[in-house]
Formats: structure tokens, sequence, C-alpha cells
């Protein structure tokens, strides 16, 4: 054994009376003891030198503490001085007998070993479930601290500490800043209390102010919109939300949408996103999907068009050239009045015809027993897809994305005059199609995040088996899509609008 660990045990054998010579020497095995040994011994010795300079008149050039490796003074001159020292004498008092141990006479841990524990916890959450382990910083690992008890000074933390995992559970029912005190102690000391700040953060949802639109605008929209259609073919279930960006300042949805399924079979489905930079779009989606549905229904239901039933049946080469020529001159069409609409309405109201700037998906469907046909025609944001759980995904709208980050293409006669505008018109015909959806991007953008995840199969598997308990448990499922729109994702606040058909 080193000199330096004799010393160390007869510092502990004057410390601690009646101690074995087995745990003496266990003790200084551990590094945070000897640690903890120095700073006694330079503690006591600064001390002592204060008292020597006080009591006989020593001063600065006091010879006899002069030495500093690897202590203030000699350890061995610290033990002569011992029975002299009323510093150490004071800590004799604090003596413990391992055959009589009680809280009354056991040293403080934080005092004697100059090591002050940090407790930490993550932050919580209102109505969130919690459940974490007290952390413990700036304490020596090798050191066995118990915690206790931990007391709660707020019943609105509902928290409780279990003592045998070691964690701290509950729902805080109140957001805020509070104190909890951590009762603690080192096994040979006495018991102490650490009081700690854990911060309770409000729900996000509580932040949002939900602030009714003004309803004397002569633009006014309600801020929900629902409908349910349910045939022997199909079932349509579609519903809009105004998004929390729009509630919390009290302004309209700019969604809208248009449903119908005729008597000969045929379903129109449309959806629009007015631009939330402009001041008008509220009406300038509402003028859009109506235009263009009210046009396709004419066609639809147009005696002379009958036979298109018949051509979309027989599907071969010809009907099929035959079927995509008649949608891409109604598609453009629709377009086309649909912007002239627009234009009317922006001259009699003297507003800019970009004030009223709006997306539009719209889709012609018909389900002919396992088969079903599509289609579709898209200017923005947003989805139009066939899905199914047997065979594939088709994405049929255009991913049209503007020339900065988050912008998107509009309804106008730029649109028009595109040499590809027709690649914006897509037909086809497909058997096992579970669901068919339209959506602008409040849906899309939480769901899909991007343009190239919208052709995710795995992301429409996500979203199906999400749906699906509200589609079919639902006695009308358009009003449960709209409790489903009320789904929280960061960053997403955008009014959500949805049409499902299956």
């Amino acid at each position: 054994m080193s000199k330096t660990d004799e010393i160390y045990q007869q510092i502990i054998a004057i410390i601690i009376t009646g101690i074995s010579q087995d745990k003496i020497a266990q003790l200084i095995q551990q590094e945070s003891v000897k640690n903890s040994l120095d700073k006694t011994i330079k503690l006591i010795t600064n001390i002592h030198q204060q008292l020597e300079q006080t009591i006989d008149g020593y001063g600065e050039s006091n010879d006899y503490f002069s030495v500093s490796l690897p202590f203030a003074v000699p350890i061995t001159h610290w033990l002569e001085y011992k029975t002299n020292s009323s510093i150490v004498s004071a800590i004799d008092s604090m003596t413990i007998s391992e055959k009589n141990i009680n809280q009354s006479n056991l040293p403080i841990f934080t005092q004697l070993m100059g090591y002050t524990p940090q407790f930490c916890l993550p932050n919580l959450k209102v109505a969130e479930s919690y459940s974490a382990a007290i952390e413990v910083k700036s304490f020596p690992a090798d050191i066995n601290l118990i915690i206790e008890q931990v007391l709660f000074n707020h019943t609105d933390l509902n928290l409780d500490y279990n003592n045998t995992t070691k964690t701290i559970a509950g729902t805080p029912q109140r957001a805020g800043t509070y104190t909890i005190q951590i009762k603690w102690r080192v096994e040979g000391y006495a018991t102490e209390s650490t009081e700690i700040e854990v911060i309770v953060n409000p729900d996000p949802n509580s932040l949002w102010k939900d602030i009714p639109a003004d309803e004397k605008d002569p633009y006014f929209k309600p801020s929900l919109a629902n409908q349910y259609i349910e045939s022997t073919e199909i079932k349509i279930a579609a519903a809009s939300r105004r998004g929390r960006s729009h509630a919390h300042v009290g302004s309209f949805r700019d969604d809208d949408f248009f449903v119908e399924h005729l008597a000969n079979g045929w379903n129109i489905t449309i959806v629009a996103d007015g631009a939330g930079s402009a001041s008008n779009s509220r009406k300038g989606s509402k003028l859009a999907v109506t235009t263009i549905g009210e046009y396709l229904k004419h066609q639809l239901l147009d005696t002379e068009n009958q036979s298109l039933v018949s051509l979309v049946t027989q599907w071969d080469h010809i009907a099929t050239q035959q079927v995509g020529l008649q949608f891409k001159n109604w598609f453009r069409d629709a377009a086309v009045l649909a912007i002239k609409q627009l234009e009317v309405e922006a001259d009699k109201t003297n507003h800019a015809f970009k004030t009223y700037s709006t997306t539009v998906l719209a889709a012609v469907t018909l389900k002919l027993g396992n088969d079903f046909f599509a289609a579709t025609f898209s200017v923005g944001d947003g989805a139009i897809a066939a899905f199914s759980y047997k065979d594939n995904l088709r994405l049929l709208s255009v991913a049209d994305s503007g020339e900065f980050a988050g912008q998107t293409r509009f309804l106008d006669n730029t649109i028009m005059r595109e040499l590809d505008f027709y690649n914006r018109i897509r037909i086809g015909k497909w058997q096992d199609i579970d669901y068919f959806f339209l959506m602008t991007d409040g849906i899309s953008d939480p769901k899909f995040e991007t343009d190239f995840q919208l052709n995710n199969k795995d992301k429409w598997y996500q979203l199906t088996n999400e749906l699906t308990p509200y589609l079919e448990t639902a006695t009308d499922p358009s009003k449960a899509l709209l409790d489903w729109m009320t789904f929280a994702s960061p960053g997403n606040h955008d009014d959500r609008t949805l049409i499902v058909l299956w």
C-alpha cells in the first residue's frame, strides 16, 4: 500500500469512528472518495490557516503552510495537528457508529463531500401522457444516489413518483412552471432535499383561436362544408374545413368542392383551393367548381352523349380514342368557361383578376361492376389518385410547382395557351379500384410532404388505413371526415378538402 493510501486510511478512521479496516480499504479504492478527502483536507487547511493567523498572529510569512503538493499543507502535518484543531474536533463530533445509525447524527453529504447533484426532467405537455426518469447530473457515477421521495406541491400537475421504476408519470392538466421537491440521500449520510423547476408546455391546439368569419361579407363562405352520396354503385363523401391559420385571424375558408352523382351513373367530383394571398380567392374557387361542374353535368346528361357509356364499356382502341377526344374537348371548354366567369366577376366588382386565383382538380368517373373509369383534369397542387390494394396506384394529376418553394399554378389564360395543355388531362379504365381520391394541398402536404412522395404507394396505404374507420363505420362518412380533418400536423394549417369515392 502506498504512503498516500495509508494517510487516506488514517483520515477516514479519524472522521468515522468505529469503522473496520475492510470497509476503509473499500472506500479508498473509489476515486470519488479520494477526491472528496482531498477537497475536505483543502477546506480544513484553509480554515485552519485562518484560525492560526487570527489566534496566534501568524501572517502571510508562516512557513508551516508552504508545502502544496498534493495538498495545501503536507497531509502528515494535518494529522499531527488533529488534536489541536477546533475544526477537526468539530468533524469528530459528527462521527457515526455502525452499531447506532440514525438520521439525527448522520453527516450531510453535500457539505462534507462537496458534491451537489443536479436533477433534471424533460418538459411536459398539457393533456399528454408523461413518463420519465429523473436524470442526475454533476454527480460521480460510482456513488449511489437514492431518491426516497418526490413531493408535488400542485394538484394540476397530476403526477406521481414510482419508487420501483424510478420514474415520474402522469398527465398534467395545466401549463406553467412548477416546483417539485426531491428527497434523496447517499448511504451513510442524512436525507437531503432539493427543489427543481419543471415546465409544462401548453397543448398547441389550445393556442389557436377560432374566430368566426364575417357573415355580412358579400363573399361569405361557411367554415365547414360536407356532402354524402350513396347509390347502389358507389359511395361519395366530400368534406371541407377551414384551416387553423384562417380561423386564427377570422378569415374565410378558401377551398371549395362540387359533387354530383347523375342518374345515368356518371359521377362529377371537383376540388379547388383559392390562393391564400388572393383576397377574393374564396369566390374564385366557388365559381370555378360550380362552373366546371355544371358544364360537365350538362354534357353528361345530354341525349347526344349517351353513347359514351357504351364506349367506356367497349373500351377497345377506337372507343378509347373517341372517349379521350371527348373529354379533352369538354375539360378545355369547361376551363375556358370558368376563366370567363372569373373575368366577369372581376370586372363587375372592379377587382383584379388575380384576386380570384384558384387551383382546380376535376374528375368524371363511372363504375361498371368491377371496372372503374376516370377522366381527370388538374391545375395546381393537391392530388387525384385511384388506389387499389390488389393492383396498383394511379396518380391522375399533374404536380404543378411554382417558381419558388410553396408556390403553384392557378387557373388562368396562361394555362390555356400552354403547348402541353392536354397533358393535364388523364383518362383510364381499371379493375379493382378500392378508393378514388381528390384532395387539396391541405391534405396532400401533411400526408405526403413532397410531390415525389405522391408516387409512394406506402403513403397511400397509410392514408387509406387511416380513413377506412371513418368511412365504413359512420352514419354520414362526410361528417366523420370533418372530424378526421382536425388532425395535428406541425406547419400545416391550411384549409383541408377531400373527396373519396368507394
